[in-house]
C-alpha cells in the first residue's frame, strides 16, 4: 500500500467519524430543544400573568398622567409648561439678565444648553461646560439653580449655595415609578433560531448613517481585535418607532470617542466613568429617520443575519485579464467578504495565457472554485460580495500588481448540512464564544415574555434601554479613557429599570413677554431684564375647575387601590417570581447543554475542513507524486 493510499484511508476515516459526531450532536440539539418546549410553555403563563397584573397597575399611573395633561390643553389651560432659562449670564453684570423661553422635560435639559450655546456662541452660557444652569422659578420668580440632567444632579450633591439630587431638575414634574419585570439573559439561554448578539444606549441625529454606541469598546469582554462583536451585514433594530424606519444592517465599523458620563443609565454597558471613553461608531444603511440623543435613554439591538452559511456557489468572476503567471495552481486561498461571512478559501487556476475563467475551473482555462467542499466558511448571506486579494497571485514577468488585480464575484450560501446549529469557532478556544458573556439586561414587554434566565419585579424607577455587558467584570477598575491610561473606572451594573410615568403638574404662571397679558412662546427670548422686574414677565393664569380637579382625584383614588394591592402584603407576586425562576433554572440546565452541542458542532467542522482541505493536497498530483 502506498503512502498516500494509506494517508487517504485515515483521512476518510477520520471524516466519516466526524460527519457522524456532527449528526449525534444535532440530533441532540433537536432532542433537547424539545424537552426545553415544556418549561418554555410553564414560564410563559407564568410572566404573562405577571405582566398582565403590572400593565393593570401601570395604565392606572397613565391615567393619572393623562388626566394632568389636561390641566395644559384647550380653551380651559389652567396650568404652563414653559419656563425661562437664563443664558449668556454675564457674572460682572448680575442686574441684566437674558432669558429664553424653554418647555419642561424630565430626561433633562443637556440638548437645550447645548442648543442654546449654538445659538449664543459668544456668552457665558452657564450649563455648558459645568453641571448646572440658571432658571427664573414660576412659582417665586427668584433665579433658581438646576442641574441639567440626573448624572450632573447627583454629582453635584450639596455645596455651599445649594442642594441637588438626582430628581432636581424635573422641577413641575410629579414622577411615580413604573411597575416592571426586569430580564437577565445570557447567550446560552437564548433559543437555537435567535439571532440576538447584544444590546445597547445608542445616539444618532436624523438622516445620519453614523450610530454611535454608548459603550466602551471591549466593555462586554470580547477582544474586538479577534472576535469582534460587531460585523458589517448584521442587523440593527431600535426600540423607538421612526428612528430605522426599514431593515437596517451595518455596513463599516470604525471608533471614536464619547462622554458617557451624560447617559441616565449611569454609564452605558454598566461603566461608571465621567472621562471621555472610546466607543464603537457604526455605519448603517439606510440612513435614520429620527433622531436619538443620550438622554433619550433608547435601546438599539444587533441582530446576525439568519440567512447565513457557508458558501455553496459562486457567480461569475471577474479578473484583470491576462495579467497573472501562466498555468498556476493555487489552493487554500483566502478570502474576504463585503459582510460577515468569514473563512472560506479557494482554488484559483490560470491558463496558458495568465487570465482566469469567468466560470468554473480547469488546468486548461483557469477559473476559481470553493477549494474543498466544506471550506465554504460560515456566515454569508445570497449576494455577499467576495474578494480574493490579487496578492494572493503571482504576475507575468513585467507585470505590476494592483489592486485591480483583485478577483471578484458574488455567492449563494448553503443553510443546511454540517454546518446547522453550529457556531463559527476560532482557531483558538480561548476565542470561542462565550456562554455567559455578554449578559444583557432589559424590561419584558408583550414581545418577548418568558425571555432571560432570572427576572426581578423592578420599581426602581430607573430608565429603560436594555443594555449589555460582562458581569465577569464588575467592581472592576479598567482603562476607559483613550487620553491617559492611568485613570480607571470601576464596572458596574447597567442601571436598567421600568421607568417613570411622569405626572405634568406644570406652574400656576406662564412666562410673560413683558407686553399685559401676552405669553411668550417656546424658543422666544428677552433681554436685559433686571431682577426687581422679574415678576413683570410672570404672567398668572386662571385657577384649574373643579371639574378638572375632579377627573385627578377620580383617577388617582382607581389607582391606590391597585397600586396598594400590587404591592400588598399577600406575596403573591413574590411567589410567581420565585415559581418562574425555579423553572428558568431548570430550563438553564437544558440550555447550557445545547450550547455544549453547537460549540462541539463548531469544533468538529473545523476538524472537517482542515481534513477536506489536507485530503485535497494529498489528492493532487504534485504531492502525491512527491509522497509516493
Amino acid at each position: 500500500m502506498s503512502l498516500t493510499t494509506e494517508f487517504q484511508e485515515k483521512i476518510y476515516k477520520s471524516l466519516d467519524d466526524a460527519y457522524g459526531q456532527v449528526k449525534f450532536f444535532q440530533d441532540q440539539v433537536v432532542l433537547l430543544d424539545n424537552d426545553k418546549s415544556g418549561w418554555d410553555q410553564a414560564i410563559f403563563k407564568i410572566d404573562s400573568q405577571l405582566f398582565g397584573d403590572i400593565q393593570i397597575v401601570n395604565k392606572a399611573l397613565d391615567e393619572v398622567k393623562d388626566a394632568y395633561q389636561e390641566h395644559f390643553t384647550g380653551v380651559t389651560s389652567c396650568r404652563s409648561d414653559l419656563f425661562y432659562v437664563a443664558y449668556n449670564y454675564d457674572s460682572q453684570d448680575p442686574e441684566n439678565y437674558n432669558f429664553a423661553c424653554a418647555k419642561l422635560n424630565p430626561n433633562g435639559y443637556t440638548d437645550l444648553m447645548a442648543q442654546l450655546k449654538r445659538s449664543f456662541p459668544t456668552g457665558n452660557l452657564v450649563g455648558v461646560g459645568s453641571t448646572f444652569f440658571y432658571y427664573l422659578n414660576p412659582a417665586t420668580g427668584i433665579l433658581t439653580t438646576s442641574p441639567t440632567n440626573a448624572v450632573t444632579g447627583a454629582e453635584q450633591g450639596t455645596t455651599d449655595s445649594f442642594t441637588h439630587d438626582e430628581n432636581t431638575f424635573r422641577f413641575g414634574f410629579d414622577p411615580k415609578n413604573y411597575y416592571g419585570l426586569k430580564y437577565y439573559v445570557e447567550p446560552y439561554q437564548l433559543d437555537i433560531g435567535d439571532t440576538f448578539v447584544t444590546s445597547f444606549i445608542g445616539t444618532i441625529t436624523a438622516g445620519s448613517n453614523q450610530l454611535t454606541v454608548m459603550s466602551p469598546v471591549g466593555s462586554t469582554g470580547q477582544d474586538p481585535s479577534v472576535t469582534p462583536i460587531y460585523k458589517t451585514g448584521q442587523i440593527v433594530t431600535c426600540d423607538k418607532d421612526g428612528v430605522l424606519t426599514t431593515p437596517t444592517k451595518i455596513t463599516g465599523i470604525n471608533t471614536g470617542t464619547a462622554d458617557l458620563a451624560q447617559i441616565p443609565t449611569t454609564g452605558a454597558a454598566g461603566v461608571v466613568t465621567t472621562n471621555v471613553s472610546t466607543v464603537n461608531i457604526l455605519s448603517v444603511n439606510p440612513v435614520a429617520g429620527l433622531a436619538v440623543s443620550a438622554f433619550d435613554s433608547v435601546s438599539f439591538s444587533i441582530l446576525d443575519n439568519p440567512t447565513t452559511g457557508p458558501v455553496g456557489v459562486i457567480s461569475d468572476v471577474t479578473s484583470n485579464g491576462e495579467v497573472y503567471k501562466e498555468n498556476e495552481k493555487y489552493h487554500a486561498v483566502p478570502s474576504t467578504s463585503n459582510f460577515s461571512g468569514e473563512g472560506a478559501t479557494f482554488s484559483v487556476f490560470t491558463n496558458a495565457s495568465g487570465g482566469i475563467a469567468t466560470v468554473g475551473i480547469s488546468t486548461t482555462t483557469g477559473g476559481v472554485a470553493i477549494d474543498i467542499i466544506g471550506a465554504g466558511g460560515l456566515g454569508y448571506a445570497n449576494g455577499d460580495t467576495i474578494t480574493i486579494a490579487g496578492t494572493s497571485l503571482l504576475k507575468k514577468t513585467g507585470v505590476a500588481g494592483s489592486t485591480a488585480d483583485n478577483l471578484t464575484f458574488t455567492v449563494k450560501s448553503i443553510q443546511e448540512g454540517r454546518f446547522r446549529f453550529g457556531f463559527i469557532l476560532h482557531e483558538d478556544p480561548t476565542f470561542w464564544p462565550k456562554p455567559t458573556d455578554p449578559q444583557t439586561v432589559g424590561i419584558m414587554q408583550t414581545s418577548n415574555l418568558g425571555i432571560g434566565g432570572r427576572i426581578s419585579l423592578d420599581n426602581s424607577g430607573d430608565p429603560r434601554g436594555s443594555q449589555s455587558w460582562d458581569p465577569n467584570l464588575e467592581n472592576e477598575f479598567l482603562p476607559m479613557d483613550p487620553t491617559n491610561f492611568a485613570i480607571l473606572t470601576k464596572v458596574v451594573a447597567p442601571n436598567v429599570g421600568a421607568d417613570r410615568s411622569y405626572w405634568k403638574v406644570g406652574f400656576q404662571t406662564a412666562p410673560g413677554t413683558g407686553g399685559i397679558g401676552v405669553k411668550a412662546v417656546e424658543g422666544s427670548t428677552i433681554t436685559n431684564i433686571e431682577e426687581d422686574d422679574f415678576d413683570t414677565y410672570l404672567i398668572t393664569l386662571p385657577s384649574c375647575s373643579a371639574s378638572s380637579n375632579t377627573k385627578i382625584s377620580d383617577a388617582i383614588s382607581v389607582l391606590t387601590p391597585l397600586e396598594n394591592s400590587f404591592v400588598g402584603d399577600d406575596a403573591r407576586n413574590k411567589t410567581m417570581v420565585d415559581a418562574t425562576n425555579a423553572l428558568r433554572q431548570e430550563r438553564n440546565e437544558l440550555c447550557m447543554r445545547i450550547w455544549g452541542n453547537r460549540t462541539a458542532i463548531g469544533d468538529l467542522n473545523n476538524q472537517i475542513t482542515r481534513l477536506e482541505s489536507l485530503r485535497g493536497y494529498i489528492e493532487d498530483e504534485t504531492i502525491e507524486d512527491i509522497i509516493g
